[in-house]
């Protein structure tokens, strides 16, 4: 006897339709670390037939989709790539389309017109990205804000003037308590609560934490991440390293760390706190390898030796390249020859040569563990040059060179 679908239950169907149709599902990984997910929707059962088509629409509708619109298509573009935020639709069909809950609308008043816009089209599960990314373009560039007008608009896309939840009115409404110092802003439509629009424009009014109170809170996350580290909580002390990284605008995730507003820490001297008197730009230079460090010190505890080599070896990497960019990837070849950039970084006076140490020989701990011995023959004599005082790395070149055996393998 043939299945027919809509014998199931009712029920049932819905399930199927929610599973099939919901933005949660429809959400695909990205390819890689650099960009972002994806959405795709199956909706050829909205074509099946009349009453799969009337029952299944719901299901579709029942997503909460964010419409972006403004003058500047390098903007979309810049959204989808360096905010990460995953696309529904854009172009024609994102202009066109009507079954949103917001409209995001952002111009500058004070720049001629250009005749035409660009829309976009997310899921509300995106909007926190879409809006962290706005805060931190904003504070690259400070004068981003006051020449912005951003314009709010809630709706029922369904049911005209019907009032929208207060739990979603907040939720579309505050994350954009982190767009601060606009030329004008306004939000319209749906009904809404005065208390939902007071509690937003209050978080707009808040002002930035400054680079002295960032430094501030990432020392306490710091040492809060130490105190669990050495209770053994590695769990904890991650996290807490992770907050601390946030707390001066690096976002960690997985193996990937992304490093914004720049030039909200570059020309700038701290003129409060632990760190008075210093350039902010060097502090946080000096905060970034201290976090890296521990992330790899907790790894070791851990016994992850993948991990803390990761974290230890792409930081090399990336340090390397700034100073000599003919290098891949390896930290290999011959230590006399190949890795005269660290003795260059010594001499440049690099601000965080000490925890730049430390990080050279928990990776080269990582390595050992590995068995890269020429890996780890470099990292050591490198976390030699940054603390050339330090016995216990004095101990350890010791040992690899009277060991014959380990000497010739490396050096091969």
């Amino acid at each position: 006897m043939a299945f027919r679908f809509l014998d199931l239950p009712p029920e049932i169907r819905d399930q199927i339709y929610h599973d099939i149709l919901c933005c949660e599902n429809a959400r695909r990984p990205p390819a890689d670390d650099d960009n972002p997910a994806s959405y795709h929707f199956d909706l050829a059962i909205l074509r099946t037939n009349r009453q799969i088509h009337h029952e299944s629409k719901k299901a579709f509708q029942d997503n909460i989709f964010i419409k972006i619109t403004t003058p500047w298509s390098e903007s979309i573009q810049h959204i989808s790539s360096e905010g990460r935020v995953p696309i529904i639709t854009l172009g024609p069909s994102a202009e066109a389309f009507a079954s949103f809950h917001l409209w995001i609308f952002i111009d500058a008043p004070a720049t001629p017109p250009r005749g035409t816009n660009y829309s976009m089209v997310i899921c509300i599960d995106d909007l926190p990205a879409f809006t962290r990314m706005w805060r931190f373009s904003n504070l690259n560039h400070q004068d981003l804000n006051p020449h912005l007008r951003l314009k709010l608009t809630l709706q029922d896309p369904h049911v005209p003037d019907r009032k929208i939840p207060k739990a979603l009115q907040t939720r579309l409404l505050k994350p954009f308590g982190l767009i601060k110092n606009l030329h004008a802003f306004s939000v319209h439509g749906a009904k809404l609560l005065p208390s939902v629009e007071e509690a937003l424009k209050k978080e707009q009014a808040t002002p930035e934490p400054s680079p002295e109170e960032c430094f501030e809170t990432a020392t306490a996350l710091k040492d809060a991440g130490n105190i669990s580290l050495q209770a053994q909580d590695y769990a904890a002390a991650l996290q807490y390293y992770t907050e601390a990284f946030a707390a001066i605008h690096i976002t960690v995730s997985g193996r990937k760390r992304y490093v914004h507003a720049d030039g909200y820490y570059s020309g700038r001297e701290l003129t409060t706190g632990s760190y008075k008197g210093q350039p902010s730009a060097f502090v946080r230079i000096i905060f970034r390898v201290k976090l890296v460090a521990n992330f790899i010190q907790t790894y070791l505890k851990m016994e992850k030796w993948e991990e803390a080599r990761f974290w230890g070896k792409r930081s090399i990497v990336m340090f390397r390249a700034n100073l000599d960019p003919h290098h891949g990837d390896d930290l290999e070849g011959d230590f006399d020859r190949d890795w005269q950039w660290v003795k260059l970084s010594v001499s440049m006076g690099f601000p965080a040569r000490n925890e730049m140490g430390k990080v050279f020989y928990r990776t080269a701990l990582a390595s050992r563990a590995l068995g890269y011995k020429k890996e780890e023959w470099n990292l050591v004599h490198a976390a030699r040059v940054y603390l050339p005082s330090d016995q216990v790395i004095q101990a350890v070149l010791k040992r690899m060179e009277e060991d014959v055996g380990y000497s010739v393998t490396a050096n091969r």
